[in-house]
């Protein structure tokens, strides 16, 4: 019969008891799993390095089949997604907001022109009520 013996040196009873504090504080497996430290998984310990290769794979292969099908820069200016602009993503903000601000310039001048109700009346547009 053979005899084994310890790697490390007995423990004294502070360390034994420092030991079996840290041991009763551990997280439980469940805790783990819910921290995302360890997997949830209801496969083999031997086979839970291929079955998170294999998730992998299956993610890049979803990913690339979603970049070959995703539409062209011209489908999505097409579908007014994207703005025709030659300028750049930083500059295109700012030509935006001016045009928003000269469409709204025009459409004040055009209200400020616009005839008065007595004047459509008189030039017959509108009846006398």
């Amino acid at each position: 019969m053979q005899t084994f013996t310890p790697l490390a040196p007995p423990l004294s009873a502070e360390e034994r008891t420092v030991l079996n504090n840290k041991l009763e504080r551990r997280p439980t497996q469940q805790e783990l799993v819910e921290h995302n430290i360890l997997k949830d998984t209801k496969v083999a310990p031997a086979l839970q390095a291929k079955e998170v290769e294999l998730e992998r794979s299956r993610l890049e292969n979803q990913l690339e089949r979603r970049l070959e099908n995703r539409p062209t820069r011209q489908e999505l200016i097409d579908n007014n997604v994207l703005k025709n602009s030659n300028a750049s993503p930083a500059v295109q903000a700012a030509q935006l907001k001016l045009a928003h601000s000269q469409l709204e310039d025009q459409l004040e001048r055009k209200l400020g022109n616009r005839p008065t109700r007595q004047e459509l009346i008189d030039h017959n547009v509108l009846k006398n009520s």
